[in-house]
């Protein structure tokens, strides 16, 4: 379901002026960084949590590191990254 889900929200995010929130096999940091870069203002983790209870928290801190690692102040600057404009 991922790769439709984030084609999806690539090309939503591409055409409406309004906050695209992405979900669909969403289960690591990297998932979610994917759907952010595609256009997602914000990430639902759903079929991920049932699995580890924890995973929204993990997922929040894989981003947190990734946001450190890359000096990353705000995830609006890596928003629609992937867009080809």
């Amino acid at each position: 379901i991922k790769p439709v889900a984030l084609y999806m929200v690539y090309q939503v995010a591409c055409v409406v002026k309004i906050p695209v929130i992405g979900c669909g096999g969403i289960t690591t940091a990297s998932d979610a960084i994917e759907f952010i870069m595609a256009g997602a203002s914000a990430i639902e983790v759903g079929t991920a949590g049932f699995n580890n209870p924890r995973a929204p928290l993990d997922i929040l801190e894989g981003i947190q590191r990734f946001m450190l690692k890359e000096g990353i102040e705000s995830l609006g600057e890596i928003r629609g990254a992937a867009r080809l404009n």
